[in-house]
């Protein structure tokens, strides 16, 4: 079998490149990033933690990119709620700051790509913040079903 052509192929070919120098990083980048890696794994090590809560609807999911306690219970479990959470969202601002500015956006856009994120995220019965009817207001419902962005409607039930 004969697989030639009569004629060259012709290929039409666009490249970009770009350069960049990568040097050893300073004392305050080495720092940053070591405080990036453990904000990450202290957020990895909370998860079981922060489901449980979202779970026992204690907390949701708020329309900033972080938790809200939604039912403080009484006693000691409601400090460990209150420090766990204040825990979670300490470290989720700092990772969103930190992408803030390494994508040189304003944190107000990356709180809302976060909030948008955890919606998706979310389990049906979870609490969650929605745009309300009015701009700029914002409501808790509980998340009935699968995220718009899985090609599903999310029906939600109000508080």
């Amino acid at each position: 079998m004969n697989v030639a052509t009569n004629e060259p192929l012709k290929v039409d070919l666009s490249m970009e490149v770009h350069v960049y120098q990568h040097g050893e990083p300073n004392e305050e980048e080495k720092a940053a990033q070591v405080t990036y890696k453990e904000a990450m794994t202290r957020r990895r090590n909370r998860m079981e933690e922060i489901q449980k809560l979202k779970n026992n609807r204690l907390v949701g999911e708020s329309h900033d990119g972080v938790l809200e306690i939604r039912s403080l219970p009484a006693g000691e479990y409601g400090t460990y709620v209150h420090e766990t959470v204040d825990s979670e969202n300490e470290d989720r601002l700092f990772l969103m700051q930190h992408e803030a500015d390494e994508k040189s956006v304003p944190l107000g856009e990356v709180r809302r790509m976060q909030w948008r994120h955890w919606q998706r995220k979310s389990f049906p019965g979870e609490w969650i913040e929605v745009e309300g009817d009015d701009a700029g207001a914002f409501r808790w419902v509980q998340k009935e079903g699968a995220s718009e962005a899985d090609g599903e409607e999310s029906p939600t039930k109000e508080e």
